[in-house]
């Protein structure tokens, strides 16, 4: 914007400055406020992306977690354990190897017990002398595949080699497709005590 007016000075003179400029015209408003905004739109996205990538890191972090406790728990009771059955068995002292795999285990534990491992409702379940299946991976954790391939499991020494388990787990954590996070594991599980 631009005043013309006169300015009295000490003296009593007057005199016209050329011109005296204050504020900011129309057309650098409407270009401060457009670079602003478009600053903001860009800040806010990258916070919302640190957000997301923030939920997903405690959501992989949960399912590690969860996992690690529930798969040890499970591979004590199997390596403590004997009288593989790959699937379920009613006869708690007989054993089956499936090299081509199952999606049940079952295991006599060191107490006597016959404790079968499978999948169902989306989770990891554990059933205990044949009673009420129940989950032993957490609500948020969504088991998509389980399998358990037994070897080796003979009863006697007919096969002079200890038994062992390959277990395949994979699911996913999060339901967004921002937050889910999908997981793969196996792992080998031989029996501790001798195969007689």
């Amino acid at each position: 914007m631009i005043f013309n007016f006169k300015i009295k000075n000490n003296k009593g003179f007057t005199h016209t400055p050329k011109s005296l400029v204050s504020g900011f015209t129309l057309v650098e408003m409407l270009v401060a406020v457009a670079m602003f905004t478009l600053i903001a739109v860009f800040a806010l996205g990258s916070v919302l992306s640190i957000f997301d990538a923030n939920k997903k890191a405690q959501a992989s972090k949960t399912v590690v977690d969860n996992l690690n406790l529930s798969i040890e728990n499970m591979a004590r009771t199997i390596r403590f354990g004997d009288h593989y059955w790959c699937g379920t068995s009613s006869v708690p002292d007989s054993v089956y190897a499936c090299p081509s795999g199952a999606n049940h285990l079952s295991v006599k534990d060191k107490g006597g017990d016959k404790i079968t491992y499978g999948l169902g409702e989306n989770a990891i379940q554990i059933s205990i002398n044949g009673g009420t299946p129940t989950n032993i991976t957490s609500s948020d954790t969504t088991i998509d595949y389980l399998h358990f391939y037994v070897f080796n499991s003979w009863l006697g020494s007919a096969d002079n080699a200890q038994p062992y388990i390959k277990a395949v787990i994979k699911g996913h954590v999060g339901t967004k497709s921002t937050e889910r996070t999908d997981f793969s594991i196996e792992t080998l599980i031989s029996q501790r005590a001798l195969d007689l």
